[in-house]
């Protein structure tokens, strides 16, 4: 299992952690900078990122200016996996997770 470290310090907007997140998984240089984007290519189209699950990424230190977003994405990451293995186009699971520390 891959851990990919983001540290949120810095981060003041969403677009901050937007840009990191593209980084660390290596995303297509056309990928969008919004939550339904990098869901599509963390949890669908997988092909579109370097990085391949299994895999997790631990933000850790996020400015509280973001912290509530964070935790938002971390769901919404969740929600789109057991939405993959209920939908029979996908049938299963990717391991892919975001914790927020």
């Amino acid at each position: 299992m891959q851990t990919i470290n983001l540290s949120g310090k810095n981060w003041r907007t969403k677009h901050d952690f937007y840009d990191a997140l593209a980084d660390a998984l290596g995303s297509v240089e056309w990928h969008g900078r919004n939550a339904d984007a990098f869901l599509e290519t963390m949890i669908y189209h997988l092909e579109l990122n370097r990085v391949q699950p299994p895999y997790r990424v631990v933000i850790s230190d996020p400015s509280d200016d973001i912290r509530d977003f964070l935790n938002d994405f971390a769901s919404w990451v969740e929600e789109a996996r057991n939405e993959r293995t209920t939908d029979p186009d996908w049938a299963g699971d990717v391991d892919v997770a975001v914790l927020v520390t």
